[in-house]
């Protein structure tokens, strides 16, 4: 576990990786199901996968040199 200092604010690591993990997790499965459709809106989808690129590098940033933390970064197809 690191300390995050934003602001006057002190935040776990640990606690924020989860959470981005489950952002993560959520538009992976948005841009699943939003592929699925017959005529996806390549503009929503597009928005989903750069908020999804702009999450695993928040996640790698996380966990990078933390050993102590295993996470798994999955990619969008």
């Amino acid at each position: 576990m690191t300390i995050l200092n934003i602001g006057n604010e002190a935040f776990n690591s640990t606690e924020v990786a989860e959470k981005v993990q489950n952002d993560i997790s959520f538009l992976l499965a948005r841009i699943e199901h939003l592929q699925q459709q017959s005529n996806p809106n390549p503009v929503v989808l597009q928005t989903y996968r750069e908020m999804l690129e702009s999450r695993q590098a928040v996640l790698e940033w996380l966990v990078h040199d933390q050993s102590s933390i295993s996470f798994a970064v999955p990619k969008a197809s």
